[in-house]
């Protein structure tokens, strides 16, 4: 069965560990829904990590999907405990940089990205927190790109974004001008994909 890696990282507080909770209950290895606040998330398992909500030690969860066991890496986001991403950073195969709407990028944020640069990991960046007072799906866009990296491709577009109805309507490859963005996105950044 083929392995692959994948890190959840971030700057503290953007929300990996409620991606990872969320992740994991639709993969249906968790039942219900934990949540940070009140502290029966499935990685944070030191009783600090649970009575302070953050993530100090990073930690594993695993599952299969379509013939692929998934490991799930939830690490630390305060800059504190950076020697724990770093211990993961190595062996990941991918990684989700998650980003909160409201914050956009920060330190921490800007550090992570420079390291999964460096040591080429694939990275999807997973902007968090549409739905909270002050998210704008246009403004996190335009933060990503001045602060963070040109080399975005939209997966789709964000609606009611700073409201509870927020929504995240993804892309469809039959949309021409999804496709078009897409290629463009990627083309600009292989020559091979250029040239075809």
């Amino acid at each position: 069965m083929r392995t692959l890696n994948l890190g959840i990282l971030a700057h503290v507080d953007a929300g990996k560990t409620s991606l990872t909770e969320r992740l994991l209950f639709h993969a249906g290895v968790i039942k219900t829904l934990g949540g940070v606040d009140t502290g029966d998330t499935q990685t944070d398992t030191l009783q600090l990590e649970r009575d302070r909500g953050i993530t100090i030690r990073s930690a594993v969860a695993s599952f299969s999907a379509r013939g692929t066991r998934i490991n799930l890496l939830d690490t630390p986001g305060h800059p504190d405990f950076i020697a724990e991403v770093e211990r993961v950073l190595g062996v990941l195969d991918g990684a989700v940089l998650v980003v909160s709407a409201v914050e956009g990028v920060q330190a921490q944020t800007r550090v992570l990205m420079r390291a999964l640069v460096r040591l080429k990991v694939p990275t999807v960046i997973f902007v968090n927190k549409i739905d909270r007072r002050g998210a704008d799906g246009g403004t996190a866009l335009a933060n990503l790109r001045d602060r963070l990296t040109t080399a975005l491709a939209p997966m789709g577009s964000v609606s009611a974004s700073g409201t509870p109805l927020a929504r995240f309507d993804p892309g469809a490859w039959r949309d021409r001008a999804f496709r078009s963005a897409m290629l463009q996105a990627l083309a600009e950044r292989d020559d091979d994909l250029l040239a075809a």
